[in-house]
């Protein structure tokens, strides 16, 4: 789920159901924020989350099922795919600078999403191997693994963290890259998942799915 979708329900709280003939008015950062929040707490974001976990546990089951799984393997990001990031988000107010962040990552624990945590659990049980790719800056290596374990992720067969000093202005290339290297290793990625379309763009993988997360965008 992208943030662009509660523009109507934005501009139908700015407007109070009024009728413009002029232009719409632009959306309001505050309810815009307010409507992240609430959403979460309906349960509408655990939700959404599950039935994309589900689509990419169903595409994990089809392969394994029609294919012999002799160099399968599966690409996870980790920020709001494996761990959530939700109380540093909302005590912050969606305002993420890579300074608080990565304090936050060395101070205090990310909590799993359970619904991702089934979906690794079934690919360790076929022994298909895990590779986590993400934007954590290589310096967040130590703490990011601490995350890892504590909540119950084990057994990854690589983790591929962003370059100290990279310079590209989009995470596409690194993350594209990387998935490159494992195919040209042997590997079929048959499945690349991530909350962030940077996740998965730039192909070498079978299947993408994309998770929702409208509380920040990475490009």
């Amino acid at each position: 789920m992208r943030i662009e979708r509660f523009f109507p329900l934005v501009i139908a709280l700015v407007c109070g159901g009024c009728v413009s003939t002029q232009r719409e008015p632009s959306p309001n950062i505050t309810i815009l924020k307010n409507a992240c929040i609430e959403w979460h707490a309906s349960g509408g974001y655990d939700a959404a989350l599950q039935k994309s976990v589900s689509e990419a546990r169903a595409e994990l089951e089809r392969y394994l099922r029609r294919e012999t799984p002799q160099n399968f393997a599966i690409v996870l990001d980790i920020d709001e795919t494996l761990l959530s990031n939700w109380q540093y988000l909302k005590a912050n107010q969606f305002a993420i600078t890579p300074a608080s962040f990565a304090a936050r990552i060395q101070s205090e624990r990310a909590l799993a999403l359970s619904a991702t945590r089934e979906l690794y659990a079934r690919a360790q049980a076929y022994s298909i191997p895990i590779f986590l790719v993400t934007g954590r800056n290589e310096s967040l290596r130590a703490a990011t693994i601490r995350d890892l374990e504590e909540a119950g992720y084990w057994g990854w067969n690589g983790l591929y963290m962003k370059p100290s000093g990279y310079a590209d202005a989009s995470i596409i290339p690194f993350k594209s890259g990387v998935r490159k290297m494992l195919t040209d290793h042997g590997y079929d990625i048959i499945l690349n998942v991530g909350d962030q379309d940077s996740d998965l763009a730039g192909g070498f993988a079978r299947r993408a799915v994309k998770l929702p997360n409208p509380f920040y965008f990475i490009p």
